[in-house]
């Protein structure tokens, strides 16, 4: 696989270095460009890395429909590894100037949510959002403070049209929220009912309670709503756990340590909230790596150009 892998990058290298030879620099726009952008919307990286090195000036290209440039189309559709070339490169501050045909910056292209946006391969709505907030607050990091307030042709600041777009989502994203969180609130209302470990549920309960009456702003996805339940969702699994070791312990106790007569009724207790823990582990685990995970974009990327 490893042979295939080097023999295909081998060929595709030798294809991009040839373009300039064998096309006229009229034909060349035309042949390429649709290639190259297809390439992107794809994800196809190894073929935009080795035909930026081949020929630096495709980067100043754009797309027939809008004009767009390669790291425009690339922040449209969300594709990181394609963007983080623009690290590499010694002139990304004229990079990051351009505008497309509807005067759009590269700021706004991170605002922008369309059918193409992938974002589908993401457990729930509140995390799409929290990931979409993440994009903008990327790019914006690297974008020149001029691109921040610019208008569009709709007369639309790169942050205005984020709060366009991104409306339904984060309705949607309340509604996902609100909805975990309160059959999160039921089983930690039951543990407190049935156990004594109130003095580690509560806590929980109260974090659940204080995500249901959250304001719902964009910024709060990307870290308030998220840290709310990730620290939720610890104190019920640690509160279901210590239901589960007392509740054995006052069996083991209450019948002599009659294990043949205990197991069967522990493990048929703790069939649902296994199952319910396991449902909900996988939550957990998305969000913490969501939050806490590593940045976007690659800053570390070798020089290219």
């Amino acid at each position: 696989m490893k042979l295939v892998r080097d023999q295909f990058q081998q060929l595709l290298t030798r294809m991009c270095q040839a373009i300039p030879t064998h096309t006229s620099p009229d034909n060349r726009y035309e042949i390429i460009a649709p290639v190259i952008f297809r390439g992107i919307s794809r994800g196809n990286f190894e073929f935009i890395y080795h035909i930026v090195k081949a020929n630096s000036d495709i980067l100043l290209i754009g797309d027939v429909t809008d004009n767009r440039s390669i790291f425009q189309c690339a922040i449209l559709y969300r594709q990181h590894r394609i963007f983080s070339l623009i690290y590499s490169l010694k002139k990304k501050n004229i990079l990051l100037n351009v505008e497309d045909a509807s005067r759009n910056t590269i700021l706004h292209m991170a605002g922008m949510l369309t059918e193409h946006t992938p974002i589908d391969h993401i457990r729930g709505a509140a995390l799409q959002m929290q990931r979409e907030v993440q994009w903008f607050k990327e790019v914006e990091r690297i974008c020149p403070l001029s691109c921040k307030e610019r208008l569009n042709k709709d007369g639309l600041t790169p942050k205005q049209l984020f709060t366009v777009n991104h409306q339904k989502l984060k309705e949607k994203g309340e509604k996902w929220m609100k909805g975990t969180t309160t059959s999160s609130t039921v089983v930690g209302a039951l543990v407190i009912t049935i156990t004594f470990v109130a003095a580690f549920t509560i806590p929980g309960v109260l974090t659940f309670l204080g995500i249901l009456t959250a304001r719902y702003a964009e910024e709060d996805f990307l870290k308030s709503l998220p840290k709310r339940m990730i620290i939720g969702l610890f104190t019920l699994f640690f509160s279901i756990t210590t239901m589960m070791i007392a509740f054995s312990a006052a069996l083991l106790l209450i019948l002599h340590g009659q294990i043949w007569f205990v197991a069967p009724i522990i493990g048929l207790a703790g069939v649902p909230i296994i199952l319910f823990a396991l449902m909900q582990s996988r939550l957990l685990v998305d969000m913490v790596v969501s939050t806490y995970g590593s940045c976007i974009f690659n800053r570390k990327i070798k020089a290219l150009l």
